[in-house]
């Protein structure tokens, strides 16, 4: 492959909540590309009209879709790129918009014995509980709530979200599996010093324990990493995902969500994971757009 003649356009930004970490991932991969010596552009899909015209003047090879959140995460720039027939990093627009959908993922995996935690309205509510909106990223709205008094406090902080899931709270440790390319990656757990695995702890606490692989006896750690590579092929999911899991006190696996668009930061899970096998960031960039380029012809 040619890396000089192939042209990629870069996109970072986007008008989400998630725009800040998005920005993060975009100058990262931008980095990388610039150390690879690929020929690319950024574009920031914040006015569509202009991202449209501005994309197809470009007429790039292939897109990077560094974009979390709405509008980037979420199909609808994958149907964009689909409509004008570019090819893109990470799965395509009906996989994206049914995984940043937490709840109708965990519908869909539920059919097919993938545990999930229990879905509960208000009016059936066990306590504790979690709640959060089903359609953000990044722990973006996530309340643990052990009583009425801290669920009314939670349901007016989440008010302005049109969508909020309330789900059993599992007490066990936080896993990430990464997948790149259909291969499963080391799973990470993750230990955090306060609360849980929050925006915070996500992207700015250094306090923060990355453990990878985690330490898990063989049996959970293949029953793990099976339910993940099971639920990127259910839901058609291509390139690089990250499938997130509590693993109980019983040991098993519940699935919590798939990020289709996982985070590329210095604080980020999919380069921990990646870097485990060998992978330096540059390779695991390049890798996803090999990726790319062989899966949509």
């Amino acid at each position: 492959m040619n890396k000089g003649n192939l042209k990629v356009a870069l996109l970072y930004g986007g008008d989400s909540s998630e725009r800040q970490i998005s920005i993060k991932t975009g100058k990262a991969v931008e980095n990388a590309l610039k150390n690879l010596g690929y020929d690319y552009k950024v574009f920031d899909p914040v006015e569509k009209q202009k991202f449209i015209s501005d994309i197809l003047k470009y007429n790039p090879d292939v897109a990077f879709i560094a974009l979390h959140g709405k509008g980037g995460e979420d199909g609808q720039i994958q149907a964009i790129l689909d409509f004008f027939g570019i090819r893109y990093t990470g799965s395509g627009s009906k996989t994206s918009a049914i995984c940043m959908d937490k709840k109708l993922t965990k519908d869909i995996l539920k059919n097919y014995s993938i545990p999930v935690p229990e879905d509960y309205t208000l009016e059936d509510i066990k306590f504790p509980v979690v709640l959060k909106p089903s359609e953000e990223g990044s722990s973006i709205g996530v309340h643990i709530v052990f009583n009425k008094s801290q669920l009314e406090k939670a349901l007016q902080d989440l008010k302005n979200y049109e969508n909020i899931l309330i789900e059993e709270y599992i007490k066990g440790r936080e896993l990430t599996v990464s997948i790149l390319n259909d291969k499963v990656l080391p799973i990470i757990e993750i230990k955090v010093k306060n609360g849980f695995y929050d925006y915070e702890n996500k992207y700015f606490s250094n306090e923060t324990e990355y453990i990878c692989p985690a330490k898990l006896p063989f049996v959970v750690e293949e029953k793990v990493k099976a339910y993940a590579k099971r639920a990127y092929n259910i839901l058609k999911c291509k390139g690089a995902v990250r499938v997130d899991f509590i693993l109980s006190e019983d040991d098993t696996p519940y699935l919590l969500e798939i990020n289709t668009v996982p985070g590329m930061t210095e604080h980020s899970l999919l380069p921990k994971s990646a870097k485990a096998i060998g992978y330096t960031f540059e390779q695991l960039v390049n890798e996803i757009i090999v990726g790319a380029l062989n899966e949509k012809k």
